[in-house]
């Protein structure tokens, strides 16, 4: 049988900042060794909704406040309320075009190859978004398409290999 835990005030405060910083509450379980439920009844305790409602956030674009679920909101850096808006914030210079080609891929795997030993699952980024540019300094090697994804969204994602050292 599992020893039961006791979390002090400060813990249950921390956890409710987390929560409202949205982190789910699976992680927050794992995190302070307790059930989904235990913290389900932390945030519910202190009047927090926790229902699947949708939250309300700005356009990156043009700050209009529109609906969007806590899994979206956690998952994008940028929210958008529309393709309009979304093409006017690339367009802005605050996102890059993407220029591709499966042949400027290839030669990029086998590029870093030569210098880093590639796993199957290995993604290999150009950094210009240029699959043509095939310079060391623009490749950078991720653990995963999900990294990779995520660094496109903005997140700090770790890096295995990195062209420019």
């Amino acid at each position: 049988m599992k020893k039961r835990v006791r979390l002090t005030q400060n813990q249950k405060v921390d956890i409710i900042k987390a929560y409202l910083d949205l982190t789910p509450m699976a992680e927050l379980a794992r995190q302070y060794a307790v059930t989904r439920q235990g913290i389900y009844k932390i945030v519910k305790a202190e009047g927090i909704e926790t229902s699947a409602a949708p939250m309300e956030v700005s356009c990156s674009a043009c700050g209009t406040v529109f609906l969007r679920h806590r899994f979206r909101i956690r998952r994008q850096k940028h929210h958008f309320c529309g393709d309009d808006c979304y093409h006017a914030f690339l367009a802005a210079g605050n996102g890059r075009p993407y220029i591709g080609n499966r042949q400027g891929q290839y030669r990029a795997r086998e590029i870093v190859s030569t210098h880093f030993a590639l796993q199957a699952g290995h993604i290999v980024h150009h950094e210009d978004r240029n699959t043509l540019n095939n310079d060391l300094d623009n490749l950078r090697v991720f653990a995963c398409q999900g990294d990779h994804v995520r660094h496109h969204r903005g997140f700090d994602v770790p890096v295995l290999w990195d062209g420019r050292y």
